[in-house]
């Protein structure tokens, strides 16, 4: 199983910080600082998804775009959300293209 989506994120930009040499890692141990700061990221925001789990949410949340579901009252008392609504928070998930 790959990584949750945001130690895949840490790792990116600390790795990008390094090559742009705005940082310098000098701990042996691979992925040490982004192990750390996901460690301390998970006591305040918990994110466990693999890219693939949160692929398979998004994809979820916009399948009444294709015909799926209930009619626009019971989606709404079932979901909490108008369709609109949560196509607009849908959009604001997004995967890492790796």
């Amino acid at each position: 199983m790959s990584e949750p989506v945001l130690k895949e994120v840490l790792v990116k930009a600390i790795k990008e910080l390094e090559d742009t040499g705005d940082i310098v890692v000098v701990n042996p141990i691979e992925n040490a600082v982004a192990n750390k700061l996901y460690a301390v990221m998970q006591e305040v925001s918990p994110n466990m998804l693999t890219s693939q789990e949160l692929s398979g949410i998004i994809n979820a949340l916009n399948a009444h775009n294709l015909g799926f579901g209930l009619d626009d009252n019971d989606f709404q008392n079932i979901i909490g959300l108008t369709k609109e609504q949560l196509k607009v928070a849908a959009s604001k998930l997004k995967v890492a293209e790796c």
